[in-house]
């Protein structure tokens, strides 16, 4: 890749990042603003807020794998041992990230016993980007597992 591609991925992840500490910010005065005007709901808002900037935290723990596994990438130690560490962390966050999303609206649903078809679908969404990262996960890191093996193979050859 050019310096240049380089220079662009590490500014979106370093826009993403600071994007992410915005909504953590923000995230309190939404959810007193979404659900502090319902008395039924008014006592979550801080448990939810809470919920929420610790989804936010271990999205931007899979953004710094991410720039981790850029590193690597740049110098050519992808394909070791090493990045399966990285690809995990970014897996596991992701994954938390989506289980922590889905917390308030499956709480909602099945706990309080409120909230509409709005809330259905938050959670169904949560859930199923849940799954589609697990699984896209687990797909990244058994090719990486193969590249792995093949390179030190390879390199026994050689």
């Amino acid at each position: 890749m050019s310096r240049w591609s380089w220079r662009v991925l590490r500014a979106a992840l370093v826009a993403l990042l600071l994007g992410s500490l915005l909504l953590q910010v923000l995230l309190p005065m939404l959810a007193e603003e979404v659900g502090g005007g319902y008395t039924e709901t008014a006592h979550l808002v801080a448990p939810y807020a809470v919920t929420a900037i610790a989804a936010v935290a271990c999205l931007q723990v899979a953004l710094g794998a991410v720039w981790w596994l850029m590193a690597l990438v740049r110098r050519d130690e992808m394909l070791t041992p090493r990045a399966l560490r990285g690809v995990d962390v970014a897996g596991v966050a992701i994954v938390l990230a989506a289980a922590l999303a889905a917390s308030p609206p499956a709480h909602l649903l099945l706990g309080v016993d409120v909230g509409g078809p709005g809330v259905l679908i938050a959670f169904a969404a949560c859930a199923a980007g849940g799954v589609a990262a697990a699984l896209a996960w687990r797909a990244v890191r058994s090719q990486l597992v193969a590249a792995i093996a093949d390179r030190a193979e390879l390199a026994a050859v050689v």
